[in-house]
């Protein structure tokens, strides 16, 4: 399968470069499918779910879609604070013990450290980290100033990106170079966090370029070991090389020190302490127009995560008095390459049919000797093969349908199909029945966790064993099966969202303890049963979203969010908090108001009911709080800009994130950004 699968993907690379090419203004556009008023050129298009662009009314899932206007609004000084406007998902400040500088974003639940159950993307770019398989936050290379707008998929999208894709999607686009033209200083500071970003844009004939820099220091939580001090360097040119040919370049670099452990004993070893942090991507892409509005593109990239950490523990002597040495010392160091090749297909075969279709090739190597028990570089190779359709058999059905398959070194090949029906029972009011499938690979730390903890002794022929995690591997991918009920409609300037689901998921991996692992001789083991990797149960995740954005006034604009999830668990051994991992309800909500054209203002609310975190987490109560923002616009000679104020936790509310030892505060931040 795997030599089918590479064979099809390079005839893609090569036979398709060659297809017949035609000038921009050759391609016609397909007038019977444009006839009524959802087809207008001013309404807005997604481009991720079904890599097709696409009215958010034809998209084969629901989409959340957060514009600069919103981004600016919302205040956010944290790009994971933004998703707390969309329904359904949780940000939580801090992520735990092991990467306690990293915050959490999940959706509908299952929420631990890394919410390894989510893809996402930065223009395509997969940024998560295959040991852990979640995101890190703090590392991604990116100003808030540089994004154009955020789409996420909510619900399953493994048949456009595959496996990971499991309960959500975000993709991050980026502004194109040709956008930001001149400089641009912004400088913040507030409550334990300062930062200075530097930007230019510019052109050379058919070449535009943006450059951005950075430095950020950000203090953390009261009483948490999680300060973080970062550098940060965003490239991106973008070359038109003919009236059909488009290159793309990026490359991104962040580097810098993080605080992390915990003072609990119990842990011996992750005790606070200073790690360094490195991380780097290159990517270029080449995009050709084709006849009939088809593209051809080829995207290829590199990038790396390394971080460099030596954890010395505790003086062990009170609890072992027959130590050789008093202190131990682990080398926590991991480094993570990731080489990706993709190639895509876009065409239209009829006037009622559009068709995308391609493959990609994937290898991540890692090395982390403390988690896979070796200093010796692990190799995990994937590949994949994707098709999607959007077909107008009526006038006002739409047909998405479309499949990946996929192979990779610890599950071997996976299907994940989709099909979607959207039925416009007006011009402004749609439904959509939809059934989705989605796998979820195992992580490194899920399949070849060996960590070992060993304690010389005097006496030179026995050592004390503290047993971590053993991993026999030959997990099964998690499989997820999707059912929803979508509506969409426009009232004018009132817009509605809504979608009740149904999602079954099988195979599910959680950590319990294990009888299998056998204390080698010589060995004395000082700790309880070591940790190892299960597929251990079924379980529902059902309930209901909605979303609405209604312009009021020219100058106001209201967004607001509801979800209702539960949890319910079948068969198997079930983490203890696993169906309590879910906010019941979630609400959000942002009201911005435009007062002249100088000033501007905007408050948020945001309210998450109890849950309970898996992992490193533990039981929060309900949380509430408001943020406020407001700012001036500046002119002054050739400089412009704008000058804020934004208050998150307005009130002061003493609310915990994630765990009860991540409580809350109010937090105020002033903002200055010059145009020149």
């Amino acid at each position: 399968m795997r030599g089918r699968v590479l064979s099809a993907c390079f005839i893609l690379c090569t036979q398709f470069a060659h297809a017949a090419p035609v000038q921009p203004s050759q391609a016609q556009p397909n007038n019977d499918l444009m006839s009524e008023d959802i087809y207008l050129d001013d309404v807005p298009k997604v481009l991720t779910v079904s890599r097709l662009s696409q009215p958010i009314a034809d998209a084969p899932a629901a989409v959340t879609v957060i514009d600069r206007e919103t981004i600016r609004d919302s205040g956010v000084v944290d790009l994971p604070d933004i998703f707390r406007l969309v329904p359904g998902m949780y940000v939580g400040s801090n992520g735990g013990y092991i990467q306690s500088t990293n915050p959490v974003v999940s959706y509908h639940g299952m929420t631990d450290a890394f919410s390894r159950r989510m893809q996402v993307l930065i223009d395509g770019r997969a940024v998560y980290q295959p040991l852990y398989g979640g995101v890190q936050w703090s590392e991604i290379p990116l100003a808030i100033n540089d994004i154009e707008r955020i789409e996420v998929t909510r619900g399953p999208n493994a048949a456009s990106y595959g496996a990971n894709s499991f309960l959500g999607v975000i993709n991050i686009i980026t502004q194109h170079s040709s956008e930001a033209s001149g400089s641009s200083i912004s400088l913040t500071h507030g409550n334990g966090r300062n930062e200075a970003f530097y930007r230019y844009g510019g052109r050379v004939n058919d070449l535009s370029y943006r450059v951005t820099t950075g430095y950020r220091e950000d203090d953390g939580i009261q009483n948490r070991n999680d300060f973080k001090r970062t550098r940060i360097l965003s490239v991106r040119a973008d070359y038109q090389a003919t009236n059909r040919d488009n290159l793309e370049f990026q490359f991104g670099y962040t580097g810098g020190d993080r605080e992390e452990g915990n003072v609990d004993l119990d842990a011996l070893v992750f005790l606070p302490r200073t790690k360094q942090l490195y991380n780097h991507f290159e990517m270029v892409q080449w995009r050709r127009s084709l006849a009939n509005e088809g593209e051809f593109s080829l995207q290829a990239y590199h990038s790396q995560d390394r971080s460099e950490d030596t954890v010395v523990s505790a003086d062990l002597t009170s609890l072992l008095p027959f130590l050789a040495t008093p202190r131990l010392k682990v080398n926590n160091d991991v480094d993570s390459e990731r080489y990706d090749l993709e190639a895509q297909h876009t065409f239209s075969p009829l006037k009622s049919v559009r068709l995308v279709w391609g493959g990609n090739v994937r290898q991540d190597r890692t090395t982390a000797p403390f988690y896979l028990g070796s200093g010796s570089t692990d190799y995990f190779n994937l590949q994949r093969i994707f098709g999607q359709m959007e077909w107008h058999p009526l006038s006002k059905l739409i047909i998405n349908t479309g499949a990946m398959v996929e192979h990779n070194d610890f599950t071997g090949t996976n299907i994940s199909p989709r099909i979607s029906a959207n039925l416009r029972i007006t011009p402004g009011q749609t439904i959509r029945l939809g059934i989705s499938t989605a796998v979820r690979t195992p992580t490194y730390l899920e399949e070849k966790f060996k960590s070992r903890v060993t304690i010389a002794t005097i006496n030179p022929n026995i050592s004390y064993l503290r047993q971590y995690f053993f991993d026999d591997g030959n997990l099964d991918p998690e499989r997820i099966v999707s059912r929803e009920i979508g509506y969409l409609g426009t009232f004018g300037d009132f817009n509605v969202d809504a979608r009740i689901f149904y999602d079954t998921i099988s195979d599910l991996i959680q950590q319990n303890k294990t009888d299998s692992f056998v204390t080698p001789p010589n060995f004395v083991r000082v700790s309880a049963r070591p940790f190892n990797y299960y597929n251990v149960g079924t379980s529902d995740t059902r309930g209901f979203e909605t979303q609405v954005q209604w312009r009021i006034t020219p100058a106001t604009r209201l967004i607001g969010n509801y979800s209702h999830v539960r949890i319910f668990g079948h068969e198997g051994d079930l983490e203890r908090n696993f169906l309590q991992s879910a906010p019941s309800n979630t609400v959000s909500a942002l009201l911005s108001h435009k007062f002249n054209p100088l000033w501007n203002g905007s408050l948020a609310y945001y309210q998450t009911s109890a849950t309970t975190m898996l992992g490193d987490g533990n039981q929060v109560d309900l949380a509430r709080h408001c943020d406020a923002r407001l700012a001036r616009r500046l002119e002054l000679g050739r400089y412009q800009g704008e000058v804020s104020a934004t208050v998150q936790n307005l009130t002061d509310e003493r609310y915990q994130e994630f765990a009860d030892y991540n409580t809350m505060r109010r937090r105020a931040y002033l903002n200055v950004r010059l145009d020149f």
